[in-house]
């Protein structure tokens, strides 16, 4: 379930779900966002685009695969986890090998 989609501080665009009661995941750095607070999405729904709009100074906001790969973009995503409001460590819920 989709919780809160909106601008927050310095985060920019925040996009928080609660995949199960008690947990959260904060997502922040999208430059576009497509979910609708409230929302219940399914597994592997496209949440948004990152980097920043042409429309928010971005001259290189959007770029096809095979453009430079993003290393001159300031394109970050921050994710958190939290469970009962305590910060949890993201590697226990994200896979990291290869293989995926």
């Amino acid at each position: 379930t989709v919780r809160y989609v909106g601008p927050q501080l310095d985060f920019g665009n925040v996009t928080i779900l609660e995949p199960r009661p008690g947990t959260l995941f904060v997502l922040a750095g999208l430059g576009v966002t497509y979910a609708i607070t409230g929302e219940i999405i399914a597994a592997q729904t496209p949440l948004g685009l990152m980097g920043a709009l042409p429309s928010q100074g971005g001259q290189n906001a959007l770029s096809t695969v095979g453009e430079g790969g993003g290393a001159a973009a300031s394109e970050t995503l921050y994710i958190e986890v939290r469970q009962d409001n305590v910060p949890q460590d993201p590697l226990a819920w994200f896979s990291t090998d290869k293989d995926g």
